[in-house]
């Protein structure tokens, strides 16, 4: 009798304890660059917010756990004969996190928002294949105008200027996801506060410490919230690589999506399983103002990019896996082979020697030296660059003043064009060379440097109109050898991903589109 009844209390305490564990929130720990400089999807996709607002939001499209294109809050789309409308039909019973009915009258807001010049929306330029977007952000014609309708609650219209063959590929960006008209009206900027903040996507915001943490919770209202397992996301800004690599190594952290490149080896070692380093659609490189002197000189800026080893930096600075970059498109890009800057040919001596001379050419020698300022973020792995950089150009006779600020400063820096050299990157909002080349068109309003080229141009428009892909990529090529011509940037590495994941984190997929949102992962 007493062993029977051990035997059933036993039975009792592990169905208890199994009830405790299974009532308990599933909580992952993920540790991203730095504090964001917001969580609006129109303003903060594309920054080192990204991958949070991927977690709140849900557009027309969204990327899967392996970064391709699935259906997001539309079931279904078609195409026009002449590829220039597209026709989205919404799922049934959309919703806000508050419960609100989601409509398609939300994403015709939302474009018009994207494109209103009080807006001050970051790429805003990715999206001028929508029929009258130039006319609209350059006040030409009123909102109203733009080539997005509703002429039903379940059903977007999109109308473009022209042909586009990458408009689907587009649409999987968090940009344009929807934003809560309803609460944006009341609470105007400030709406994405945790007590204000509205999402449709699979998690809702419920708290925010600046330079501590981001707190997240499952959506409820959300279109696939039956699939989304973790209950909780704890997003921590961690800037200083070195403190994030230690939180992982405690456990405070499940997942960090970069490291000090000088522990790659001790991670090879000690905990291989952890390592996930990857190929993706980003380019680290400087950006150089030529709107002002000495940078309105195409000579100087030659002299600063071929003067650059960057086969030193990535084999023997970082050593992560980063491929050198000698042109601007990275060779991530699907079917695209890119192109490299001419003196990629030259040996490293002979590069610097052609440097020397060019800064002879434009009035700079041993009693003039070319002074500048080299602004960059404050990270280790940013100054160990900047330092490496710096000593490069010394050697021909330039003296960079390194300057280190907080990211949020060189972003204003860049963006109000105060800067003369700054460290920059960039990635691809979508797998398509397009998508990198854009960024310098000449009316694109984060055309950085202020290179202007109407040939350039011409090649762009006419890549659109391409029917063939070969004739197409033939185009891009043509027009990124215009570009580099110029000299408007410093590539110095193609990005890989390079983050460590908790072996109890299961469902990760790596890919060169970026690391897949929460809502795919869950926790043994």
């Amino acid at each position: 009798m007493l062993k029977q009844f051990g035997r059933l209390a036993g039975v009792l305490l592990i169905f208890l304890l199994a009830q405790h564990v299974m009532a308990q929130p599933m909580v992952l720990n993920r540790g991203s660059a730095a504090e964001p400089p917001t969580l609006d999807p129109t303003l903060g996709a594309g920054t080192l917010a990204a991958p949070i607002i991927a977690d709140l939001f849900s557009g027309l499209l969204d990327r899967g756990a392996d970064g391709i294109l699935v259906p997001g809050c539309a079931e279904s789309w078609s195409v026009s004969d002449d590829g220039k409308t597209y026709t989205f039909q919404l799922r049934e019973g959309l919703k806000w996190s508050d419960g609100r009915e989601l409509t398609a009258q939300d994403f015709v807001y939302s474009y018009r928002r994207l494109m209103d010049p009080a807006t001050a929306s970051r790429l805003v330029g990715v999206f001028y294949p929508i029929k009258n977007a130039r006319a609209v952000l350059t006040k030409q014609v009123p909102l109203e105008e733009l080539g997005v309708s509703a002429p039903n609650p379940r059903t977007v219209v999109f109308e473009l200027e022209q042909r586009t063959p990458y408009f689907v590929e587009l649409l999987g960006n968090a940009r344009v996801a929807p934003v809560p008209e309803h609460v944006i009206k009341v609470a105007g900027r400030s709406w994405s506060r945790p007590d204000t903040m509205v999402t449709n996507g699979p998690y809702k915001l419920v708290g925010r410490v600046p330079q501590s943490y981001i707190r997240l919770e499952k959506n409820p209202f959300y279109h696939d919230a039956d699939a989304v397992r973790i209950d909780v996301v704890n997003w921590n800004p961690t800037q200083n690589l070195a403190t994030s690599f230690k939180r992982f190594r405690s456990g405070e952290l499940d997942i960090v999506l970069n490291f000090p490149p000088a522990e790659i080896d001790w991670i090879r070692k000690n905990m291989p399983e952890t390592l996930h380093i990857t190929q993706n659609l980003g380019v680290y490189f400087l950006v150089i103002n030529s709107r002002k002197p000495p940078f309105d000189d195409v000579r100087v800026r030659q002299a600063l990019s071929i003067a650059v080893d960057r086969d030193a930096i990535t084999d023997r600075l970082l050593r992560t896996g980063v491929r050198p970059a000698y042109g601007f498109v990275t060779p991530a890009i699907t079917g695209y082979d890119g192109v490299e800057i001419p003196e990629r040919q030259l040996a490293f001596p002979a590069r610097q020697a052609k440097a020397r001379e060019l800064l002879a050419q434009a009035g700079y020698g041993p009693g003039n030296p070319l002074r500048f300022e080299l602004a960059y973020d404050t990270n280790e792995e940013n100054r160990k660059i900047m330092v490496a950089l710096a000593a490069m150009w010394q050697a021909i006779g330039a003296r960079a003043q390194l300057t280190d600020v907080e990211f949020g400063l060189l972003n204003r820096k860049v963006r109000t064009r105060d800067f003369g050299v700054a460290r920059w990157f960039y990635i691809a909002p979508f797998d398509d060379p397009y998508a990198m080349l854009q960024l310098f068109l000449s009316d694109n309003p984060n055309n950085w440097p202020g290179v202007r080229s109407e040939k350039f141009d011409a090649l762009m428009q006419a890549s659109n109109m391409a029917t063939e892909s070969e004739e197409r990529l033939a185009l891009l090529t043509e027009a990124e050898t215009e570009l580099l011509a110029a000299h408007p940037v410093v590539p110095i590495s193609f990005y890989v991903g390079r983050r460590l994941v908790a072996p109890r984190v299961q469902g990760w997929i790596d890919s060169p589109r970026g690391p897949p949102q929460s809502r795919y992962l869950w926790l043994e």
